[in-house]
C-alpha cells in the first residue's frame, strides 16, 4: 500500500511534535562547545522521530525485505544509545562489523560479477566481501561525518532519495519517494535555528541506508547475479571524497582518523564565506549533479572515459588542500551577492505589490484546480487535513509553520499532476509568478531576501535546477511542472513573509 505525499508528511510532522513534546526537555540534549555554535541546548531526536517511522512504513507496507528491518532497528537503537551514553567508537565499529556479516551470509553466493560503469568484474566470495566490507563502514559513518549544519545532512538524503525515487519503478522508487516525503518533515524542525538534530539515531540509519542501496536495488531485480554499483558510487561521491579527504588529513597530521574537529568541506566553507547558505548550496550542488549522474547510469551505460573523469574529480577533491585552493575562490565568488542582499531592502510601496502577487497566484491556483480528477481525492487527503489542523494548534504562530503551508500545497499539487500535461493558463500564471518574483527579488523588495532563504528554499531552487536539466537530457518529465512548483512555493512564500509571517 502507498500512500499519498501529504498524508505522510502531515503524519510525519506529527510524530516530531509527538517525540518533541515527549522527549524534547530530556531526552539527548546537545549542548553548544567550541565545534558547535547553537544557542541553548537542542535535542537529538529527529532520526529516532523519522527512522522509526520510516521502519514502520516500510514494514507495514512490505516494500523493504526483513534484513533491512533489522539493520535499521538496530542502527536506530546504537545511535540513540550513543546519543545518551557516548558508546566508544570501537563498540560502534564491533556493531557495524557484525551488521556487515550478517548481510554478507544472507547475500553470500548470490554475486557473481560486480559491474562498474561499462566494466564487470568476476570476484571471488571472499574478494566481493571485502569489497563490500570496505563500502559499508565507510558510507555507514559518512553521513554521520556530513551531519554539521543545520539542514544539511537531511537535504543531501533528500536529493539523493529523490533522485532515485524518480530513477523508476517499483517498491524500490517507491520506497525512496515515501522516504523523501518522511525526511521532509524533519527538515522542518531542521531548518536553522534547529529545534531539532537528527542526531546519531538518524545519521547513523541514514548511514546504513545509503551503505545498504546496492542490496534494496538487487531485491527488486532478483534474477540477475550481477551487482551494479555505478549509480551508488556516483550518489555517493560527496561522501566518499569527503570522508577520504578528511580521513587521510587526520593520519598525515598524526591525529586519529576518529577525531572530532572542523576540517569538513561545510566546515571550511562556513570559515572561509560567513555564509551558512553558501555552505549548504555548494554542497547540494555537488550532490545534485552526483544524484543526476546516478539517474543517467540507470538507464544507460556510461563509457569508461565518464568513469576517468569521475575518478579523477575524486582524486582532485581528495588530495587538493581546500584552504589553499579552491575554498576562497567560492568565498570570493559569493561574497559580492552576501553583501549585495544584506543591504538595506525596498519595503515601499508595500500594497500594490503584496496584491499583485495574491492574484497571481490565486489565478494559479484556480487555473490548476480547472482540471484535477476529483476522483484523486480520498480519505487520506481528509485525514491529512486533520492531523495538519493538529500541527498547527502547537506551532501557528511559529515562522516553521510557513514551510508547512508552503509544503502542503506543493505536494498537494504534485501529486495531482505529476506525469500530467498543464494547460497552457496555468502555464500563463507559471511564469507570470516567475518574472515577478525574479524582479521583486533584484529590486530587494521584502518577502524575498535571499540572504534569510532556509533549507527548504535552496532545495527547492535546486529540485527545480535539476528537473530542468533532466528534462533537456531526454528523462520523461515535464519542465512546467518543476516550474509550477517553484512558482508556488516561492509565491505562496512571498505572501507569507509580507503578511502572517512578516520578516
Amino acid at each position: 500500500m502507498t500512500y499519498s505525499p501529504i498524508l505522510l508528511l502531515s503524519g510525519s510532522l506529527l510524530f516530531m511534535v509527538i517525540i518533541l513534546k515527549l522527549l524534547g526537555q530530556k531526552y539527548a540534549l546537545d549542548h553548544p562547545d567550541i565545534r558547535k555554535k547553537h544557542m541553548g541546548a537542542v535535542p537529538q531526536i529527529g532520526g529516532l522521530a523519522f527512522g522509526s517511522l520510516f521502519l514502520f512504513i516500510t514494514w507495514w507496507s512490505g516494500l523493504g525485505p526483513q534484513w533491512y528491518i533489522v539493520g535499521g532497528c538496530i542502527s536506530i537503537l546504537l545511535g540513540t544509545v550513543d546519543d545518551n551514553r557516548r558508546v566508544p567508537w570501537q563498540i560502534k565499529f564491533i556493531v557495524q562489523l557484525a551488521l556487515a556479516a550478517y548481510l554478507s551470509m544472507i547475500y553470500w553466493g548470490r554475486f557473481e560479477v560486480m559491474t562498474f560503469y561499462n566494466l564487470s568484474f568476476s570476484l571471488s566470495q571472499i574478494g566481493l566481501l571485502v569489497i563490500f566490507l570496505f563500502w559499508f563502514i565507510g558510507i555507514y559513518n559518512s553521513i554521520n561525518l556530513l551531519d554539521g549544519l543545520d539542514g544539511l545532512a537531511g537535504g543531501f538524503m533528500l536529493l539523493l532519495c529523490l533522485g532515485l525515487g524518480l530513477s523508476g519503478s517499483g517498491s524500490f522508487a517507491t520506497l525512496h519517494l515515501m522516504f523523501s516525503v518522511i525526511l521532509l518533515g524533519f527538515l522542518v524542525f531542521n531548518q536553522r535555528p534547529a529545534k531539532l538534530f537528527m542526531g546519531d539515531a538518524g545519521s547513523l540509519f541514514l548511514g546504513f541506508h545509503t551503505a545498504v542501496l546496492p542490496l534494496l536495488f538487487f531485491t527488486q531485480t532478483p534474477t540477475t547475479a550481477s551487482l551494479n554499483m555505478t549509480p551508488f558510487v556516483l550518489l555517493a561521491s560527496f561522501l566518499i571524497a569527503d570522508t577520504s579527504r578528511v580521513f587521510f588529513t587526520r593520519l598525515v597530521a598524526n591525529k586519529s582518523p576518529m577525531t572530532a574537529d572542523t576540517i569538513h568541506f561545510h566546515h571550511l566553507i562556513l570559515q572561509q564565506s560567513n555564509s551558512y547558505l553558501t555552505s549548504l548550496g555548494f554542497i547540494f550542488l555537488i550532490t545534485l549533479l552526483s544524484v543526476i549522474g546516478g539517474m543517467m547510469s540507470f538507464y544507460t551505460e556510461l563509457s569508461t572515459n565518464v568513469m576517468l573523469v569521475h575518478l579523477a574529480l575524486l582524486l582532485l577533491f581528495i588530495l587538493t588542500p581546500p584552504v589553499q585552493t579552491y575554498v576562497p575562490i567560492i568565498a570570493n565568488v559569493v561574497g559580492p551577492l552576501h553583501k549585495w542582499q544584506n543591504e538595506k531592502q525596498t519595503t515601499s510601496p508595500f500594497l500594490f505589490r503584496t496584491v499583485f502577487m495574491a492574484a497571481l497566484l490565486i489565478g494559479l491556483i484556480f487555473a490548476l484546480s480547472l482540471y484535477y480528477n476529483l476522483s484523486i481525492i480520498s480519505w487520506q487527503h481528509g485525514l491529512a487535513v486533520i492531523l495538519l489542523f493538529i500541527f498547527f494548534f502547537f506551532y501557528r504562530k511559529v515562522k516553521m509553520a510557513k514551510y508547512v503551508i508552503q509544503l502542503g500545497v506543493v505536494l498537494f499539487f504534485a501529486e495531482l499532476y505529476w506525469n500530467t500535461e498543464l494547460g497552457i493558463i496555468t502555464k500563463l500564471f507559471t511564469i507570470l509568478l516567475l518574472i515577478s518574483y525574479f524582479v521583486f527579488t533584484f529590486e530587494k523588495r521584502s518577502g524575498c531576501n535571499i540572504s534569510k532563504f532556509s533549507t527548504l528554499d535552496l532545495l527547492l531552487i535546486l529540485i527545480t535546477i535539476g528537473g530542468v536539466t533532466l528534462t533537456l537530457l531526454g528523462f520523461p518529465v515535464s519542465i512546467w511542472f518543476f516550474l509550477t512548483m517553484f512558482s508556488l512555493w516561492f509565491g505562496t512564500s512571498f505572501l507569507l513573509n509580507r503578511t502572517i509571517y512578516s520578516i
